[in-house]
């Protein structure tokens, strides 16, 4: 992958190189900047070489009219099909990079292009017949494509640390998105943390013209069922889409291999590249954690399944432990995502890349998305049995579930699994629409943030609503039926654009890895969205139709075990581990400084998750995650901070 940016409507040619330089480790391989006085417009990019590995692939790159240039991070994995296309029309190449079949694209077809791509990218085009600005970013947001805009003047990056490189963008927390932040653990839509920056989002590009801006959404999914086919047949066509996604994602002219949690995804995905290339050499990467933490988590260990994979499909595995001393890594982590993040498994993913870079691996194939398109989530059989619960009255249910809630209070705390899982379908049972989405998804409630926010901050923004505007676009979006389908277009467009892809992507680039995921594969995607829900999830079952097209590779105890998340036993480790590390991030003197939080009431939640009386872990590493973002992007615009 690479690093992009630019500019238009302002002639600054000094900043390309700095901006350029602080995404080196996006690009260690070769650096190119260009720029013109006439139409106030500069490109610069960084490049890490996968395909075509020669100066030819050099960017920013021209047409043979040198009136269209493009800046571009991506692959494109049909991009040899569209090669031989363009050479049927009369193009001629200089390489053999995917970047100049996408400058040919546009060329030919305009902004039509971006439909033909399969791949992920986002890139910057500067046409200087029509003197337009093209910023487009791939059908799911794997990529990130950021952007600032004042009067006349655009500065775009795939970095928030290259956009900081031009002084007059303000340092300034974005305070409206902080509701927002304690509800997901990150921000969704366009907005970022930081005032003024935004993102383009999944599937849209922005078009610059004369100063003034348009935006248009130019991929979406349909999600109406073909009820026609049967299950056997949907089971042969996830395999042969499938199969055939990867085998694509799977070109590489350097050293490709990939993350092996031992989880459905991931040994799928592997069994897939050992089936397409039965005698390559496949290196895999995986992680290691302390089996009674992960069993407090309601987790089973992941490890033996992950080593059980990788003996039946013969393919090399690396592993690496990781303690709650890992921790100590989460000023780089927040560093490197940019935007504060409240994931944990962001600190797996750099150490997974990391571990990998050294062993000499430049690219990895990760099962990223595959809980979205095949229903493996357990969010995905709430919405099920909503639907299978409607005739049993709401107060009859809530007693049971708020009787679950109490005796797994009772064994095993309100951070334990029964009493968690249960209060959150409760709260999901009773809203409905958009309300229950919400509910399922929100990692804390209204009734926290009310107390959380200090008085200051609730007077100075606009909405304390746990709702932000992109949510009810995303909703009112989703073209076709069900409710556990909308359930999933609200993830892809949310959960994995601005979460997932985001410590997924900066967290591998930060070690130069690129990392590729086989489940956004624009066709594997199009069939998902129109298999029957019924079909997708089967009872307790789910992702049934890939299980069932995988049991021809993998052992029936790696299909059909139950779901474990690709994440640290965060809970066990801020209960006993991390006392010092809170203490100093979120102490009270610092948090009446800041003027966000109520630092009474913060005190409060800490107490109560410290013994075990709310499940409030994730809350407090989010405002620690936040803490340390504003010292970094605030403090010191864009310095990585020391603990």
């Amino acid at each position: 992958m690479c690093g992009i940016c630019g500019y238009v409507g302002d002639y600054r040619p000094e900043l390309l190189a700095s901006m350029c330089c602080a995404m080196v480790h996006r690009g260690p391989d070769d650096f190119g900047v260009w720029h013109d006085l006439d139409s106030s417009v500069g490109l610069g990019h960084r490049r890490l070489s996968i395909i075509d590995l020669s100066s030819a692939g050099h960017q920013p790159m021209a047409n043979r009219a040198e009136n269209i240039r493009l800046s571009y991070n991506g692959e494109i994995y049909n991009f040899k099909e569209l090669r031989n296309d363009l050479i049927s029309k009369g193009y001629e190449f200089r390489s053999q990079s995917d970047t100049e079949v996408v400058l040919y694209l546009y060329e030919e077809y305009g902004l039509k292009f971006l439909t033909k791509l399969n791949g992920i990218f986002a890139l910057g085009i500067w046409d200087e017949r029509t003197r337009k600005l093209i910023l487009a970013r791939d059908h799911a947001g794997v990529k990130p494509l950021y952007y600032w805009q004042s009067g006349n003047k655009l500065f775009f990056a795939s970095e928030i640390k290259a956009l900081l490189k031009v002084p007059e963008i303000p340092r300034e927390v974005n305070i409206e998105a902080i509701p927002s932040y304690l509800t997901f653990l990150w921000v969704p839509g366009e907005e970022t943390m930081l005032r003024g920056i935004r993102k383009v989002e999944p599937g849209q590009y922005l078009l610059w013209q004369e100063g003034k801006i348009e935006k248009e959404t130019w991929f979406s999914l349909n999600y109406e069922p073909d009820c026609k086919v049967s299950d056997k047949e949907w089971i042969e066509r996830v395999h042969t889409t499938f199969m055939a996604a990867t085998k694509r994602q799977m070109m590489s002219d350097v050293k490709l291999g990939a993350f092996l949690s031992g989880g459905l995804d991931s040994s799928s995905i592997v069994a897939s590249m050992r089936n397409t290339y039965p005698d390559r050499q496949i290196s895999c990467y995986t992680m290691a954690f302390d089996a009674a933490d992960l069993k407090c988590e309601g987790f089973a260990d992941d490890l033996p399944y992950a080593k059980k994979v990788a003996e039946h499909l013969d393919v090399d595995m690396n592993s690496i432990v990781v303690s709650p001393e890992s921790l100590n890594l989460l000023p780089k982590i927040i560093y490197q995502m940019e935007e504060p993040d409240a994931d944990p498994t962001a600190i797996l993913t750099y150490l997974v890349s990391k571990m990998a870079r050294e062993d000499g691996t430049t690219v990895l194939l990760s099962g990223t998305g595959g809980d979205e398109v095949f229903f493996g989530y357990r969010s995905h059989q709430a919405f099920l049995n909503y639907e299978r619960l409607k005739w049993m009255p709401k107060s009859v249910l809530t007693s049971i579930l708020s009787m679950l809630e109490k005796i797994g209070s009772t064994v095993n705390g309100a951070q334990g699994p029964l009493s968690r899982r249960a209060r959150k379908f409760k709260c999901g049972l009773l809203a409905e629409g958009l309300d229950r989405h919400m509910e399922i998804v929100d990692w804390s409630s209204s009734k926290i943030r009310k107390s959380l926010l200090s008085k200051d901050l609730r007077s100075r923004i606009i909405s304390t609503s746990s709702v932000p505007d992109c949510m009810n676009k995303y909703f009112e979006s989703f073209s076709g039926s069900g409710e556990i389908n909308r359930h999933s277009h609200l993830l892809v467009q949310t959960f994995l654009a601005a979460h997932n892809f985001l410590y997924t992507d900066k967290c591998s680039m930060a070690t130069s890895v690129e990392t590729r995921v086989p489940f956004m594969d624009v066709e594997l995607m199009q069939l998902c969205a129109i298999i029957p829900e019924r079909v997708k999830l089967r009872g307790k079952t789910t992702k049934y139709p890939l299980k069932k097209a995988m049991e021809r590779y993998l052992p029936s105890d790696v299909l059909y075990r139950s779901k474990t998340g690709f994440t640290p036993p965060l809970r066990q480790w801020i209960m006993n581990s991390c006392d010092t590390f809170i203490s100093d991030l979120l102490s009270e003197d610092r948090i009446k400084n800041r003027g966000f939080f109520s630092s009474g009431y913060l005190k409060k939640i800490i107490n109560e998750n410290k013994a075990n009386a709310a499940d409030h872990s994730y809350l407090i590493y989010a405002l620690m995650s936040l803490e340390l973002w504003i010292q970094s992007f605030i403090d010191n615009a864009g310095v990585e901070v020391d603990l």
